[in-house]
């Protein structure tokens, strides 16, 4: 959908006008979300992507060809966003925790370990520095294994919670 008061703002905005992109941002915010949200329902996820075509779309603007369309190329960015939203989801997952910990820089990642509540940081230490068994926490702890998993999970859950809390 060519429009020419997009074109106009573009041109605005390439020749020196940069303040005028909010109003890009504001019409557009609409689309651009509803894009989003068709795939990522994580309401921060999907304002991470949001922020993150605009970004794209402002530092790029110069390579629109042409500047009518800017509501199809914004769709365009949109998505190809979304997939890279997804892309590194599903790298996160794949990595196994002990994997992206021991890529860490050991010094601080420990010391977000350490502050964490109720003994939660003591089973990640012994599983993932000291390299523990879940059989050999289950005897240390006296509890069964299936305890053991609970509260490994439980760590991971809010080490991660409490990393993304200090990003």
């Amino acid at each position: 959908m060519a429009n020419s008061g997009d074109a106009a703002l573009v041109l605005a905005i390439r020749t020196g006008d940069a303040e005028r992109f909010s109003e890009v941002v504001r019409r557009c915010d609409g689309m651009v979300r509803r894009i989003v949200s068709r795939t990522i329902r994580d309401p921060d996820g999907r304002d991470e992507v949001v922020q993150r075509t605009f970004y794209d779309a402002f530092r790029r603007l110069d390579t629109l060809a042409d500047p009518a369309r800017l509501q199809a190329w914004l769709a365009s960015i949109a998505r190809h966003c979304v997939i890279d939203y997804e892309r590194q989801r599903a790298r996160r997952k794949e990595e196994p925790f002990a994997d992206r910990a021991a890529r860490a820089s050991r010094g601080w990642l420990w010391e977000e370990v350490d502050a964490l509540p109720a003994g939660l940081g003591a089973v990640l230490r012994l599983r993932y520095r000291d390299r523990l068994s879940y059989a050999e926490l289950a005897q240390r702890f006296g509890v069964p294994v299936s305890t053991i998993r609970g509260r490994i999970y439980l760590a991971r859950r809010a080490l991660r919670r409490r990393l993304e809390d200090n990003i």
